[in-house]
């Protein structure tokens, strides 16, 4: 499904839950990968998706030849077993419905660091497979830590056997262009590597 890691963990249960999150996706659905070679494969690097289900971090996560970070909700990590797991694959918290300056800072470092970090702009799940509105912060957390943002396309439905496409797009630097310019090239590949409509809501 991906190509051979690079710079991914050594622990025992970070190897372990690779080959377990890899089985099951490799059972349970049909992946097909478009792309991969844009992926820059060294520097910080915002993995920009739009976002459909749960599945989508722990499938990137398998499919991607990088260590990636994530991103969880905090309500999660208060949970002492969930926290610990999460924690183990890279994830942080977030606390949703204000500016989380703590979560923004760690992405900051967490990118500055060299590593890849998934992020959905449209800050929540789709229910409908449309794109929504983009939110401007993940331009602003690019500009910061000089990172790359590479566009990520996820199409399909977790079915059971189901067919789910994961297209990467072309890079885009976040140093050059206004903040507008950025949102509008995100948005236009995102909308052409899901083959979805744009949510006016």
């Amino acid at each position: 499904m991906s190509a051979e890691p690079t710079d991914l963990p050594r622990t025992w249960f970070y190897r372990f839950a690779r080959v377990v999150v890899t089985a099951f996706f490799r059972l349970c659905f049909r992946v097909r990968v478009e792309g991969l070679d844009r992926l820059p494969r060294r520097g910080g690097v915002i993995l920009a998706s739009n976002h459909l289900s749960n599945f989508d971090p722990p499938l990137l996560g398998v499919l991607v030849p990088r260590y990636i970070r994530f991103m969880g909700k905090a309500e999660l990590f208060r949970i002492p077993v969930l926290r610990r797991i999460f924690l183990s694959l890279g994830g942080f918290p977030i606390e949703r419905g204000r500016v989380d300056r703590r979560a923004i800072r760690t992405a900051i470092d967490v990118l500055q660091g060299g590593t890849c970090l998934v992020m959905f702009p449209e800050g929540h799940r789709s229910r409908t497979g449309r794109l929504g509105p983009l939110q401007p912060g993940i331009v602003s957390i690019a500009r910061k830590a000089g990172a790359i943002i590479q566009p990520v396309g996820i199409r399909g439905r977790y079915r059971l056997f189901g067919r789910i496409e994961v297209r990467f797009g072309d890079p885009i630097d976040a140093r050059q262009g206004s903040d507008e310019e950025i949102l509008n090239n995100l948005r236009a590949q995102l909308l052409r590597l899901t083959g979805a409509h744009e949510d006016s809501r």
